[in-house]
Formats: C-alpha cells, sequence, structure tokens
C-alpha cells in the first residue's frame, strides 16, 4: 500500500482472530436472568429459544454466563426491608420470586431448597414452606407453591406490637440494617445452589436435565 499524501504512515490490513458464536457477537447486552416481564419481548423470545432448544451456549459462553449468573444476588435482585414505604410496611413484606428473577434460577432456588435446606440453615416447617431465623423474633419464609414462590417474613406477637408502636426506626425493637443483612446471608445461600445448578444445567449442550430437577453437580 501506498503512503498517505503528507503522512509517513503506510496503511496495512491487520487480521484478527477470534472465536466466537454462531451468532457472531453476542446479542445479549442484558442480565438474562432477571424476571421475564422486566426485558423486552425480542429479548426474551431470545432467551427462552436458546434455552429450550439447546442453544444457549451460541448465545452465551459458559464464562458468561458464570458471571451474569454471579451478579444474581439477593441484595441486588430483590427489593430492601427498607424499601417498605413505612415502618409498619414491614409486617407486609412480601416478595413474588418471579417478579423478580427467571423463572429457571426460582425453580433450582426451591429445589435447592428441597434437597439441601438444613445445610443452607432453612427448615421446612410444613409441604413446601421453609423457615429461617433472621432475629430474635423474627424468621424469613419461602413458600414454594408452583409459579407463586413468596418470600415474607413472620414476627412474634411482641416484635409485631412494637412495630406497631414505633413512630421512628430509633424505635424499633429490631434493627432493620441487622435483619436485612442476615436475610441476605440466608437467601445468598440458596442462590449459590441455584447458581450453580443452572450454570451446569445452560452450559451443557445435551439437555439431560431440565431446570428444578435433582441434579448433581459434583463432576
Amino acid at each position: 500500500m501506498s503512503r498517505l499524501p503528507g503522512s509517513h504512515y503506510i496503511p496495512t490490513i491487520v487480521t484478527e482472530e477470534r472465536s466466537c458464536s454462531l451468532l457472531g457477537e453476542s446479542p445479549i447486552v442484558f442480565q438474562p436472568f432477571v424476571a421475564r416481564s422486566i426485558l423486552n419481548s425480542h429479548d426474551a423470545l431470545i432467551l427462552d429459544a436458546a434455552r429450550h432448544e439447546g442453544r444457549w451456549t451460541q448465545i452465551l459462553t459458559a464464562e458468561q454466563t458464570a458471571l451474569t449468573l454471579g451478579q444474581m444476588t439477593s441484595a441486588g435482585s430483590l427489593p430492601w426491608l427498607r424499601d417498605t414505604t413505612s415502618l409498619i410496611g414491614l409486617l407486609d413484606y412480601h416478595v413474588f420470586l418471579r417478579d423478580h428473577l427467571d423463572g429457571c434460577l426460582v425453580d433450582e432456588i426451591v429445589n435447592t431448597l428441597a434437597n439441601e435446606h438444613e445445610s443452607k440453615l432453612w427448615t421446612r416447617i410444613e409441604n413446601g414452606v421453609y423457615i429461617c431465623v433472621i432475629g430474635a423474633g423474627v424468621a424469613a419464609c419461602i413458600d414454594t407453591t408452583p409459579n407463586l414462590e413468596v418470600l415474607y417474613l413472620r414476627y412474634a406477637e411482641a416484635i409485631i406490637d412494637a412495630i406497631a408502636a414505633a413512630q421512628f426506626e430509633r424505635d424499633l425493637p429490631r434493627s432493620v440494617r441487622g435483619l436485612q443483612l442476615t436475610l441476605w446471608e440466608r437467601l445468598d445461600a440458596l442462590f449459590d445452589g441455584a447458581r450453580l445448578r443452572l450454570l451446569h444445567w445452560l452450559s451443557s449442550t445435551s439437555h439431560e436435565h431440565s431446570p428444578g430437577q435433582n441434579l448433581d453437580t459434583s463432576s
């Protein structure tokens, strides 16, 4: 190639080799594990087709999947206790998981509860309902009724009365920050198990398993 006029620079063609998916540059530039209602319809269709047709690895590499799953934490994905509009609102803290999380991630959280609740410090109190203590007189509960999975809090009667009478946060018998930190810790233990199981499934092109199945990820 000739030198550009008035310049000592001679243009050269540089080739670059890099691995890429069959779709070229990944069209996924968002968080794929939030609830489908949060995504636009086009993005949701891309994800659902890739997942159910065994083409997920053509959309995201295993590393990209691990990264996006790792970003799904309870603190970053679910409403905080302080988001309630009033102190009395703490008594009615309810979070429907599928309003905030992808259905497959919710399925794996439920599966983690069913198979590993004791090691994650959760207790099954009745069919499909799990509980863990997050403060004296305060417990977090998850009801795993299919498609209606909900996180909520239970309080001892004395705590309910104290919250109802409180005018300011300093009047509460329990620190909201302390309750929140413990809640995140207990939830993230479930998220850890769910992320591992979902990563194993999505990174496999065989589709021998589907979300929610009992899956050995020790290999």
